[in-house]
């Protein structure tokens, strides 16, 4: 007889993202009554992550069900998603080990959950994986993180409770931090992704046109971007145009309640603001800079 399924399987959980999200499930955890476990490819350094969060929470976590799975070895990765509900998928970057998770997913019966902020991954499985997942009855969600969640969600959110009909919105996220910063912080996976993204930026055309053959109805009056920097009196600062993953993200959702419920779209332009126009400079100096390294690379 087959073991029961875990409600959360967390693969990936000896990388950055993946200590934080055992960290966070533990608060789920007390609060749904959910079954879960971890998964991985060294099974020591798994025993070592639940030792670690284990003595930072005062949680027991020695009966916590560890798994070798590794994304090179696909029988490894089928194992683990029929022991799961749900996958949380924290191996990154995704355009490179996201694909043989969704396909065992897939397969076995298991929702699938990634933090990506990769446009060009998340379409590619949605056009290469979408009749599959919705015949195993499987739903294959991500952008679940900073990319894209407060943008997604809080556009949804602000349609729902708006008294009138919404033409268009534009986001504005500002960064802060709290303590204090001596140097820059990036996580290695986000600096990959975002190179390789920025590398591969042009095939995101044809792979549009072939994910959306048809285009969303002409909305009036037309949104237009703003100049790439700009004052914005509401929030009170400097702008540039935000090159993440959440205008992207919001449009597949308003494509989505579209093509489904028949619900008008929003427009979406999205920023990002800066303290003083200094910030706001230097930002564009290093984006130039780092757009050249990656076409010349």
């Amino acid at each position: 007889m087959a073991p029961s399924r875990l409600d959360v399987i967390i693969f990936g959980a000896t990388g950055y993202t993946g200590k934080v999200a055992v960290q966070q499930i533990l608060k789920l955890v007390k609060e749904k009554h959910l079954s879960w476990g971890v998964a991985g490819r060294s099974v020591t350094k798994l025993k070592e992550v639940l030792t670690e969060v284990s003595e930072k929470t005062g949680e027991n976590l020695e009966d916590v069900p560890v798994m070798a799975a590794d994304v090179s070895d696909y029988k490894s990765l089928s194992e683990m998603a029929v022991r799961a509900k749900v996958v949380v998928n924290c191996v990154g970057p995704y355009r490179f080990y996201g694909e043989p998770v969704v396909k065992a997913c897939i397969e076995n019966g298991a929702h699938h959950v990634d933090v990506s902020g990769e446009p060009q991954y998340m379409e590619r499985m949605q056009l290469e994986y979408n009749k599959a997942a919705e015949e195993k009855g499987v739903y294959v969600v991500s952008a679940c993180g900073f990319d894209s969640i407060p943008a997604d969600m809080g556009l949804i959110h602000f349609i729902e409770q708006f008294k009138g009909e919404v033409n268009s919105v534009e986001t504005y996220l500002e960064i802060d931090h709290v303590g204090k910063v001596d140097s820059a912080v990036l996580n290695y996976g986000t600096w990959e992704s975002a190179v390789y993204g920025l590398v591969h930026a042009g095939e995101l055309r044809t792979l549009r046109q072939k994910l959306f053959p048809t285009r969303l109805p002409a909305l009036l009056p037309k949104l237009s971007p703003r100049p790439m920097l700009h004052k914005n009196e509401v929030v009170n600062k400097w702008c540039l145009p935000f090159p993440g993953s959440d205008r992207p993200v919001m449009y597949r959702s308003q494509r989505f309640r579209y093509e489904q419920d028949k619900v008008r779209p929003v427009q979406v332009q999205a920023y990002m603001a800066f303290a003083s126009l200094l910030h706001a400079i230097m930002v564009i100096v290093i984006g130039g800079l780092f757009t050249l390294m990656t076409k010349t690379a």
